[in-house]
This record gives structure tokens, C-alpha cells and sequence, in this order.
């Protein structure tokens, strides 16, 4: 049998070796961490800088005062930076390095978009102004976007195209109409450029309907295409895109999320009367398919004063021509008219001289 003094001091030396080893593995792990890139900030001072800085875009939109929209945008923007002790440069390097990672960025933005919304509702704000913030997927209108919750394009040459696409399953019925809805915010140093964002239906009978609206951060980010016709959307897509630029101080990132597609079904009378007129436009059979006549073998020279005793009522060709009106020429002679003799007098005047 052991001696428990040694069992006492074998297990106290494993407790000290296991408690080195847990501190060896986590110095291991926080060391193994990637550190961020020197002038970028840490997630939290990123939030803590957007939230300001989307709070200054939106008093820019806002403001009444005798500024113009760009250069009170830029004066707000010099306030957040000096607000939290950065410098544009810093400002802009972090952006480029979240914007790089789409995990990260979207953590930022989903944090940010509580935060805002928690201030609104402090404030008074109506923040349900969205009729279509709290649709699922189902109803007859209903949101069914299923692509990722967020995008970034720069006008960088092969970062300055985003696409995106879905099928359209069975909960899609004739008529549907489609409204793409989202938030975009810019980040640049001088004035915006222009984004082109682009909206395309494929229904079942290959037919194609597409909207493209040129976005500037005053409009609406709102694109609706509606149907009359009674088409069934097969897939649903669209892209965004700006023009590259190759002058680094005129970079622009631009962050587009909150997305929305809804599809508006069209009411069951509109879809019963639509499948009712398609159903009526459908060519007749053909009536000349059908030989109606009857096949008697008649001779060619019976057949001008012969009928078939199986069809007393139908004429000969001889007598449908004799039927027929015809138009009659009646000749009229006309007498021509007295053409009187014009008599000369330039030689009656010579004579009576002559005489």
C-alpha cells in the first residue's frame, strides 16, 4: 500500500503541472491571434466611429442651413474624426481592412443597426415607419430575400461588380410583382460617383423584365417591376455596380445591407381571370381538317348540271355562277360636239384689198 503523504504530493504536483500547462495553452492561443495592421482600429472603436459618422451623414442629408449637401457632409465628418482622436487616413485604412473581411464588417453593422435603433426609440423616433420591416416569407406579401445580409463595392477594378441570384420555388404565382429594397452608405473623400444597380425577372416562358436605377446617395434605393401579363418568375437577380477608378485619392467603398425582396402576390380573382382569358385565346381547330362534302364519284360532265340526290341544297358551279351578280357595260355613244369653223379674216382682208 502507497504512503499517502507521496500520493499527496504526486497529485499536488500534477495540479501545479496541469495549471502550467493551461497557461502555457492560453498565452499559445492569444499570441497565435492575429493582431490588426498598424492605424486600424479594434471592431468596437470601428462601431463606435460609424455610429457617429452615420449619424453625421444623416444630419448632412437633413440640414437646412445655407451650406451645400457636400461641404457640410465633410465638415461633419472632420467633427466625428476629431471626436475620437483619428485621422482620416486611419479612418479610411480600417475601412479597407473590415470591408476585406465581410464576417467582420457584418458584425460591425449588425451591432450598429440595434444601436440605432435603441437610440431612435430613446428619442421618440417611429421606427416601424417600414411597412415591409416585419415580413417573413410567407403571406401573399412577403419577403424572400435569401442572399447574404451584406455587400461592399469599391471602384476598384475586380471589386467594383457584385451579382447576386436566386430561384424562385413554388410559393411564386402568376402575376407576382418584385420590389428590392436596401440601404446603401458610402464612404469617400470627394464627391460620390454614381452606383448602377440593376434588377432582373426570368419567368417560365423565357420572358425577361429588368430595371436599372442609377443610385447617388440622395435617391431612394428602391426598384419595382410589376407584371400584367400573368408570367410566373422563374429566378430573381441583380447586380451593383460603379466605375473603377485608378487614382487612389478618389477611392470609394460603398457598404450595402438591410435588404429586402418582397413579392406582392396578385389577388385569386386576378389570377381566375387571367387563366380564363389565356385559356380563351387558344386557336380553334382548324373547320377545314374535316371534309363536310359529300364524296359521290361524279363525272366531269355530269358535274356542271348533276347534284348528288345526298345534297339537293348545294348548287352546282354553273348555278352559283349564274347567281352571282354580274356588273353590265351599257355603251353609251356620244355625238360629238359642233365644232364651229373659225373663218379667216387676215385673208378676207387681203382679198377685199386685192378687189
Amino acid at each position: 500500500m502507497k504512503n499517502p503523504l507521496l500520493n499527496n504530493i504526486w497529485l499536488s504536483s500534477m495540479i501545479r503541472r496541469g495549471r502550467g500547462v493551461g497557461l502555457l495553452l492560453l498565452f499559445l492561443l492569444v499570441a497565435c491571434k492575429p493582431a490588426l495592421p498598424p492605424g486600424v482600429l479594434s471592431e468596437s472603436e470601428m462601431e463606435a466611429v460609424l455610429y457617429d459618422y452615420h449619424v453625421a451623414l444623416a444630419m448632412a442629408e437633413t440640414s437646412n442651413g445655407d451650406y451645400r449637401v457636400d461641404e457640410r457632409r465633410f465638415e461633419l465628418q472632420s467633427a466625428v474624426f476629431r471626436k475620437h482622436d483619428i485621422t482620416e487616413a486611419e479612418f479610411d485604412s480600417s475601412m479597407v481592412y473590415y470591408s476585406s473581411d465581410l464576417e467582420k464588417l457584418n458584425r460591425i453593422y449588425s451591432h450598429l443597426n440595434k444601436r440605432l435603433e435603441r437610440e431612435a426609440e430613446a428619442i421618440g423616433a417611429n421606427t416601424s415607419s417600414d411597412i415591409y420591416a416585419d415580413l417573413t416569407s410567407e403571406g401573399d406579401t412577403a419577403n424572400v430575400w435569401m442572399g447574404r445580409p451584406l455587400y461592399v463595392i469599391k471602384n476598384k477594378m475586380q471589386e467594383n461588380l457584385q451579382m447576386w441570384s436566386q430561384t424562385c420555388d413554388s410559393t411564386w404565382l402568376m402575376g407576382d410583382d418584385v420590389l428590392l429594397r436596401f440601404t446603401p452608405t458610402t464612404f469617400t473623400r470627394d464627391n460620390l460617383d454614381a452606383m448602377f444597380v440593376t434588377l432582373v425577372v426570368v419567368y417560365t416562358n423565357d420572358s425577361i423584365r429588368g430595371k436599372t436605377l442609377t443610385l447617388t446617395h440622395r435617391q431612394t434605393p428602391e426598384i419595382l417591376i410589376s407584371d400584367t401579363e400573368g408570367w410566373t418568375p422563374r429566378t430573381v437577380s441583380g447586380q451593383f455596380y460603379t466605375p473603377a477608378k485608378d487614382d487612389p485619392q478618389q477611392a470609394m467603398i460603398s457598404v450595402i445591407n438591410n435588404f429586402s425582396l418582397i413579392r406582392f402576390h396578385k389577388s385569386q380573382e386576378w389570377r381566375a381571370e387571367k387563366l380564363q382569358a389565356l385559356s380563351g385565346d387558344s386557336i380553334p381547330a382548324d373547320s377545314l381538317a374535316v371534309d363536310t362534302l359529300v364524296s359521290a364519284p361524279v363525272s366531269r360532265a355530269d358535274s356542271l348540271h348533276h347534284r348528288p340526290a345526298a345534297d339537293e341544297n348545294r348548287l352546282s358551279p354553273s348555278e352559283l355562277r349564274d347567281q352571282q351578280t354580274v356588273d353590265r357595260k351599257i355603251n353609251v355613244v356620244k355625238e360629238k360636239p359642233y365644232q364651229p369653223v373659225r373663218r379667216n379674216n387676215n385673208r378676207r382682208g387681203t382679198n377685199n384689198r386685192r378687189r
